[in-house]
This record gives C-alpha cells, structure tokens and sequence, in this order.
C-alpha cells in the first residue's frame, strides 16, 4: 500500500492510496492521531471519526460530482464509533474530501483528498 503524506503548517496528514474504491484522511497534530475521515461503499459514504478526548469535534467534508458540498462531524466526540452520511449516488458520486479538526482557536484542515 502506498500512502500520500501531506505537511501543511505542522499538520500531517495521511492519504492512503484508494483500494476498491475507498480513502481516509488523519490529521494527527495534537500528540498523536486528532481524527480521520474518508469515503467508501464506492463513493456513496462519507464518515468522520474524532478519536482525541480534547473537547474538539472532527469533521469530514465532501464534494459530489455536480458541485455539491456538505459535511458530516462526528457526533459522539471521542467515543466509540464515527458519524456517517450517504450522499453520493453511481451518477452523481463523492469526488473530493477535507478532513478537519474544529479546533476553536485555530481549527486545521486537510485536503482536498480524491475520493
């Protein structure tokens, strides 16, 4: 498996290389990993997982083929489990995700990453 690693500001971010149609993107700035989020079940989910008990959210926010964007954010902060949404289709798919970690002061943002 081959990984993209981006450094933008202090921030690592890590892309692995899509495997059957499926991308996740970490931020792991705040002494180990902040959060992830990708896209998968062949472009239609979009999650986000916060796995950092620091009172910050983590979001994932997603592009669709037509232009479209939205988001989903973690709703149960550091705890067990991630937040998903479907919103793409086969004719109308996630093609782009950021992953962020709302952060108040300064929130950091990863991405774009292709879906």
């Amino acid at each position: 498996m081959t990984a993209v690693l981006l450094a933008v500001g202090g921030v690592l971010a890590v892309a692995p290389a899509a495997l059957a149609h499926d991308n996740i993107g970490s931020i792991n700035n705040c002494n180990g990993r902040c959060g992830y989020g990708g896209v998968t079940n062949n472009h239609t989910r979009v999650y986000a997982c916060d796995t950092k008990s620091d009172g910050y959210g983590f979001r994932t926010t997603y592009q669709l083929r037509n232009g479209v964007k939205g988001y989903v954010d973690d709703a149960n902060g550091s705890s067990s489990g991630c937040s998903e949404v479907f919103p793409g289709t086969a004719s109308n798919p996630v093609t782009y995700f950021w992953v962020t970690w709302k952060r108040t002061e300064l929130p950091v943002t990863a991405g774009p990453f292709e879906a």
